[in-house]
């Protein structure tokens, strides 16, 4: 019984350990987080401004999305084109992913007892050192 008593307050101990160390990383962390922010302008305020209200007759009209081209000599169609064709390959090989990766239809090698299966794996695959 004394082992047990041991056992428990070791148990409690630990977790304790474990607790306070977690406790002084968030204190650490969230004083590198208040540290690390830019300094603000003198004249910024801290409080956002409150968004007017817009009225129930002028909806806003929808915002078209727009494309910020960062390579020089590329137009929008140009990316365009290059997103439609990493799309359209992502997703043929998505389709082709299962049974690229396998050596053998399932359930193909189930007349075969375990030996031979592992046997044919091994020298179907390329060498590899131990």
């Amino acid at each position: 019984m004394e082992n047990l008593g041991w056992g428990v307050m070791m148990m409690v101990v630990g977790m304790g350990v474990v607790f306070a160390l977690l406790a002084v990383l968030m204190g650490v962390l969230m004083l590198i987080g208040r540290l690390d922010r830019p300094p603000r302008e003198p004249g910024e305020d801290a409080t956002p401004a409150p968004a007017p209200v817009p009225s129930a007759q002028a909806a806003p009209a929808p915002v078209a999305p727009t494309v910020r081209i960062v390579a020089d000599g590329l137009s929008e169609d140009d990316v365009a084109a290059i997103a439609v064709a990493v799309m359209t390959h992502a997703e043929n090989r998505r389709r082709l992913a299962g049974p690229e990766t396998r050596r053998h239809a399932p359930g193909s090698q189930l007349f075969a007892s375990r030996w031979l299966a592992v046997g044919r794996a091994q020298s179907h695959s390329s060498f590899t050192r131990r």
